[in-house]
């Protein structure tokens, strides 16, 4: 089985444009209780399988990871659609495909979450 976690913050951390648009420490792996540091990205390991099977044995693992990103709907913080499009492009070059991108608000604290889901297969060479 992959290390998904180790995987996905050497991913994203890596990432010189996403790490200056978020600031240092804003991509974490585990889902707080309270959202309280903006923005914040929040990757999760969704599942894996075993995928390409030979003699009985599986020759790969299927990866599904979550993305949330949240941020506030004023002027002096990104937008959602800015960290998306950018976590997007990041995955996309990893040969991450997006299964879901949405969005949802609230309004009452000026917060913006958006979802992203990607899946992958990585399989043995």
């Amino acid at each position: 089985m992959l290390n998904v976690k180790k995987y996905m913050f050497t991913l994203l951390t890596s990432n010189t444009e996403l790490t200056e648009l978020l600031g240092e420490g804003h991509i974490v792996s585990s889902y707080p209780q309270a959202v309280k540091t903006f923005p914040l990205v929040v990757y999760e390991d969704s599942g894996q399988r075993d995928v390409e099977f030979s003699d009985n044995l599986p020759e790969g693992t299927d990866v599904s990871v979550r993305i949330h990103i949240f941020t506030k709907t004023l002027t002096d913080y990104p937008t959602t659609a800015q960290i998306g499009s950018l976590v997007h492009k990041i995955m996309r070059a990893d040969f991450w495909a997006c299964t879901l991108n949405t969005e949802t608000s609230d309004v009452s604290d000026n917060i913006r979450h958006r979802i992203m889901d990607f899946k992958r297969a990585f399989l043995k060479i």
